[in-house]
């Protein structure tokens, strides 16, 4: 005999029975498991890092710490100071004083020889004249001091050497400076014919550097003075222009604009030489180069000598011989 069929209320609740005892028990289940997951999680140890160990850089980068810029070229004694050479000349004498140390290299003659100054010597004119005012010179005055400086006029450098007080001068500056080997000019008056060893020319150029030439007051525009030198050998005329050329054409860019200058030329006639000077003043060294070579003329007469350029060229090339880079 079969059973008896439920009918469908109570089919109804017997289902919704099963299903209420079925996720019972999957609730029943599943607390203790999620526990169990935790429990793991909880007792598994951290990752460690090891401090020693660098950070993986991006793919395609380089672990490069950042460089210092290397040192840009300087003026530096060389090794081996008669290595230095000056072709064609039949004097030549150089001195260099590092600044920064107070040592100088040079020359073996450097001491001993000496050369007319010329128009370098306008710069001490110049200074010695301002170290002397006790008022700020008119604006006419530093004017003309200027046109001294940077055209190398010969009537106004005659101007100021008077009012200097002529040869003493000189005597002044010997002194002052300390210098060793520099002789008053002959004939007596002629500031061109003061007569300078390579070493003290640039002892000079250190006096005038360091403001004992014309004090503190004026020093800095005179170094600023020389800086703006101007006219090439093509624009020299008789008694102005021209002076803009030599150790300035020698050196790295990077030390143009900072050094000051002042060189001095003739052609003399009583030794058919150019008298050739260059000085020159920067923040870490002083420069001086002095050299004799033949002047030519198509006339004979030595107004018109022609060739200042070679003394020019020789200038730069000394002072290119004595261009360092420092090692990085």
């Amino acid at each position: 005999m079969s059973p008896r069929p439920l009918s469908h209320p109570m089919r109804a609740r017997t289902l919704a029975l099963l299903c209420f005892l079925v996720l019972a028990a999957a609730a029943l289940i599943a607390v203790p498991l999620r526990q169990a997951v935790h429990g793991l999680a909880a007792t598994r140890p951290a990752p460690t890092v090891d401090a020693s160990t660098p950070a993986s850089e991006p793919t395609g980068s380089a672990n490069v710490a950042p460089q210092a810029a290397p040192a840009p070229p300087d003026l530096a004694p060389p090794a081996d100071p008669s290595a230095i050479t000056a072709p064609g000349t039949n004097f030549f004498g150089w001195t260099l004083i590092d600044r920064r140390t107070g040592k100088s290299a040079g020359s073996a003659n450097a001491e001993k020889v000496t050369s007319t100054t010329e128009s370098m010597i306008k710069a001490w004119i110049a200074a010695d004249y301002l170290r002397r005012q006790t008022a700020k010179p008119s604006a006419n005055t530093l004017a003309q001091l200027t046109t001294m400086i940077i055209d190398s006029d010969n009537n106004i450098a005659t101007t100021y050497y008077r009012l200097n007080g002529g040869d003493p001068s000189i005597s002044d500056l010997i002194k002052l400076c300390g210098l060793k080997n520099t002789n008053l000019p002959s004939p007596a008056n002629e500031w061109s014919y003061t007569t300078m060893s390579p070493a003290d020319a640039a002892r000079m150029g250190l006096c005038i550097a360091n403001g004992t030439a014309a004090g503190p007051q004026w020093t800095d525009w005179l170094l600023d003075t020389m800086k703006h030198v101007r006219g090439t050998v093509d624009q020299q005329q008789q008694s102005t222009g021209g002076g803009r050329w030599g150790i300035i054409d020698g050196l790295p860019t990077n030390l143009v604009a900072g050094t000051s200058i002042k060189n001095g030329w003739t052609p003399q006639v009583y030794d058919h030489n150019w008298h050739i000077n260059c000085l020159a003043i920067n923040a870490n060294w002083v420069l001086a180069i002095e050299l004799h070579y033949p002047w030519t003329s198509p006339n004979g007469d030595w107004h018109q000598a022609n060739n200042l350029q070679q003394g020019a060229d020789t200038c730069a090339s000394v002072t290119r011989q004595l261009v360092a880079t420092p090692s990085a």
